[in-house]
């Protein structure tokens, strides 16, 4: 959901955030939260040592969990810290984003607002009813004091180079094919059949009614599909519907598309019709499951309708924990929340990641810049919190959210219905989706991507100088190839260096005479008998095995 207005950020160092572990409080006690900026690196490490763990980045301020015990330290290394909560038991904390000068006109017991920056305040409070007390529109991400970001792991990305130049024809071949069978004519069928159920507000009887609706569409197109139960805010429970396209290549590594289908409206519990907020963004995954459902890809595409989007993120958010709890391989997140209002002269799509996930913005508009009339806007802001990608950016996944550049005026009302739609927006904006997750889980080429990729590296001293030299390994192919192709970079997600100048019969090489503080990224690709090269291989780095 959006609150689309640019603002100018500067960048978190997200590096120093990759040290930090989640640092539970004293057996009994709830940690402090605090407003700590600026957000850099400095500051990041200060809270790790200081035992804290940060439970929200943000554009201007972290926020952080800390034990009273740790306020000292943590005060010498900050430039601002602001005690901003010292949390009860029973409260309920979120983050509100609003453009209202103030979220609550009347003053209420049970209720507290504190902006952290504009548009963005921390909301805590012991009123289970406090959203019928807040000013419309805003929207709500529900914060856990005691969770921190998780443990940042890598997660490597798709092999092929930044840029579209930089893809193999191989990879592209059946994209156009794809593109083209995006139907206006679909979107507006399942919008209208999303509308229908007059509201998705979760808790109510008819948003798990659409929930079974979708399930049973992906069902019908021959995935394996299922739902994923679990409950929010002590009282109330949902579910989340997940369909599976498993990869041929390398099926643990997964792209992943999403959207909410629960909506809300001044009446969530009698009409909330949320034809662009988001059956617009539900009915582009089911378009995708049905163009891709037959296809083949080197990865798996997992495609993912969330609810209680509208309540505080907590469908994604429950799906995003349990996948880092079981260490899913998610290489990259597309999230579509309101695609089908471009506004009266604006034909912009949003791309909005965090720094972490700026890579995968080049990527989505590198892949699907050529089959589409839209602009394609890159926004980079950690502070853009208020949807699904949020919840993945918690979790150290890479995530953006496609996002319509306009203000809907029928945003979060009853108004909100098909007819005041642009479907051909709509469609646009579902061809740049399926271009750009295609991509990702590159179709399946032939000769197939090489799999097993191994790497492990050893640095030798001399008496004035020392090198590393890499060694690496992969598993034969199972069908005849003339060779393999080794490619090199230097930074994670290339842009790659081809290092054999003809194909190469072994399956292993050798990368001498680099340099020892310098980490670097290989992928292999192989090449048949007639010169076609194949998709590229798992990225993998240097000292992985060391």
């Amino acid at each position: 959901m959006s609150i689309p207005k640019k603002v100018k950020f500067c960048f978190l160092a997200w590096l120093a955030l990759s040290t930090l572990l989640p640092a539970p409080a004293a057996p009994g006690r709830r940690p402090l939260l605090l407003k700590v900026a600026p957000p850099s690196a400095e500051v990041a490490a200060a809270v790790a040592g200081a035992g804290g763990a940060v439970v929200q980045e943000l554009r201007t301020c972290l926020l952080v969990a800390v034990s009273p015990e740790s306020l000292p330290r943590l005060r010498a290394a900050a430039a601002s810290l602001a005690v901003i909560a010292d949390p009860a038991p029973g409260e309920l904390f979120f983050l509100l984003h609003t453009q209202r000068p103030s979220p609550l006109p009347i003053p209420r017991n049970g209720i507290r607002c504190r902006s952290l920056e504009a548009g963005v305040w921390l909301l805590r409070t012991t009123d289970p009813a406090f959203r019928g007390w807040l000013a419309q529109p805003f929207h709500l991400k529900a914060l856990q004091p005691e969770e921190s970001f998780a443990a940042r792991r890598r997660i490597a990305a798709p092999s092929a180079d930044r840029g579209s130049a930089a893809i193999k024809p191989r990879s592209l071949a059946a994209i156009p094919d794809l593109v083209a069978q995006v139907s206006p004519g679909r979107l507006r069928a399942d919008i209208l059949a999303l509308q229908g159920f007059k509201t998705r507000y979760a808790s109510t009887p008819e948003c798990e009614k659409s929930g079974d609706f979708i399930l049973e569409r992906f069902r019908q197109l021959g995935l394996d599909a299922a739902g994923d139960p679990f409950a929010f805010e002590s009282f109330y429970q949902s579910q989340n519907i997940r369909a599976v396209i498993p990869g041929k290549v390398a099926p643990e590594r997964i792209v992943l598309a999403c959207a909410h289908y629960d909506s809300t409206s001044g009446t969530p519990l009698v009409f909330a019709p949320g034809a662009d907020d988001n059956a617009s963004g539900t009915a582009a995954v089911l378009e995708l499951a049905r163009i891709l459902a037959g296809q083949s890809f080197d990865f798996s595409i997992v495609l993912l309708c969330v609810s209680a989007e509208e309540w505080g993120l907590y469908g994604s958010a429950h799906y995003a924990r349990q996948a880092r709890q079981q260490g899913a391989e998610i290489i990259g997140v597309v999230n579509l929340d309101m695609i089908g209002y471009p506004g009266a002269e604006q034909r912009v799509l949003d791309v909005i990641g965090d720094l972490r996930s700026e890579w995968l913005a080049d990527r989505f508009i590198a892949a699907a810049q050529p089959f589409v009339g839209l602009k394609l806007l890159k926004i980079i802001n950690p502070s853009l919190t208020w949807s699904d990608h949020s919840s993945f950016w918690d979790q150290g996944y890479p995530a953006l959210c496609a996002i319509e550049d306009s203000d809907n005026p029928f945003y979060h009302r009853t108004s909100d219905m098909l007819e005041t739609l642009d479907l051909e927006f709509a469609a646009e904006a579902v061809k740049a989706s399926l271009a750009a997750v295609a991509w990702m889980a590159q179709p399946l080429s032939s000769p197939a991507a090489p799999t097993g990729l191994r790497a492990h590296s050893q640095v030798s001293a001399a008496l004035f100088t020392s090198r590393k030299t890499a060694y690496l390994e992969w598993d034969a192919n199972r069908e005849a190839v003339s060779g393999y192709h080794v490619y090199r970079a230097e930074a994670s997600h290339g842009p790659y260096t081809r290092l054999t100048g003809q194909p190469q019969g072994r399956t292993s090489f050798v990368d001498p005479l680099l340099l020892p503080g310098q980490a670097y990224y290989y992928v292999v690709s192989a090449v048949d008998g007639e010169g076609r090269e194949s998709n590229r291989s798992e990225e993998v780095r240097d000292d992985e095995n060391n």
